[in-house]
């Protein structure tokens, strides 16, 4: 199966061109949780800096059209099972009621990768497509089967609420670069998770690559730090390097996906979302 790693050619892309003006995109904050340096980034010990507390937020992401609504991830209900202490601040059904989204507006849904804390709403869009890649959906219904989800970050009832997706012929699985919606493109990359994918979006502001858990921090760009939980630590490390190449090539931003300095770099929406909700693009 074809994956993306840091050999690929990089695709050639305009950043910014006007026909996806139209594309905003908003960070919607639903968590967070402080832990510490020398737990979520592998091989710590040895860069020699003293530990020190790490923020983590969880987010999931809204790509929106005046006729369209695109999730890239659903966030999860921690008051069903907290997983690592995480503390809840606004489940995703409010954060949607804060932005006006009706779940039946949702059209699509990017699932990144099957961790909880990505798909662990995924069951309140009974008629959205879903987005995955073909991997990540082979080896977790493969680890269903033989009832191998005791310790995986993953559930039996998000992973069946993907796998009734798939019945219902709502489920598209990709293999590799492939745009999913006019100025979305989704890059399978491996590494945290067998099919955990990049998303790049044209959006009205200039071209995102949103990391998701690819990058869960920045401090994996500034510093090489891969994250302790991994399928395949040459992936993530691959993974981490195209994010970069793709970024020098398209003039697009990086976006973490648990990085707390995002919502300081960039502007809450206006209105009631404001507390939760970061305009990216």
């Amino acid at each position: 199966m074809e994956q993306v790693n840091a050999r690929r050619p990089i695709p050639e892309r305009a950043s910014g061109t006007a026909e996806h003006e139209h594309l905003s995109v908003l960070q919607v904050k639903y968590a967070d949780r402080v832990t510490r340096k020398s737990i979520v980034f592998y091989g710590f010990a040895d860069s020699g800096e003293p530990d020190a507390d790490q923020q983590m937020d969880y987010s999931f992401w809204l790509v929106r059209t005046e006729s369209s609504v695109v999730l890239v991830d659903t966030g999860y209900d921690i008051s069903r099972h907290d997983w690592l202490g995480e503390i809840g601040r606004t489940p995703t059904p409010d954060g949607l009621r804060l932005l006006g989204i009706d779940p039946a507006e949702v059209q699509l849904i990017i699932a990144t990768h099957f961790h909880y804390d990505h798909i662990g709403y995924i069951d309140l869009f009974p008629t959205a497509q879903i987005v995955a890649a073909r991997r990540e959906y082979q080896h977790w219904t493969a680890k269903l089967a033989e009832n191998h989800l005791v310790g995986e970050f993953a559930t039996v009832r998000d992973v069946t609420a993907i796998m009734r997706a798939a019945d219902e012929d709502r489920l598209r699985l990709v293999d590799s670069e492939t745009e999913v919606f006019p100025g979305i493109t989704v890059f399978p990359v491996g590494g945290h998770c067998p099919g955990q994918l990049l998303t790049y979006v044209e959006s009205k502001s200039g071209p995102l690559i949103l990391a998701s858990d690819a990058i869960h921090l920045g401090e994996q760009l500034e510093r090489g730090w891969p994250f302790f939980a991994h399928s395949d630590l040459d992936e993530m490390k691959a993974a981490i390097a195209f994010a970069k190449q793709l970024s020098a090539a398209t003039g697009a931003r990086i976006i973490p996906g648990h990085d707390p300095r995002v919502r300081a770099d960039y502007p809450a929406v206006d209105g009631p979302a404001r507390a939760i909700a970061t305009v990216l693009g």
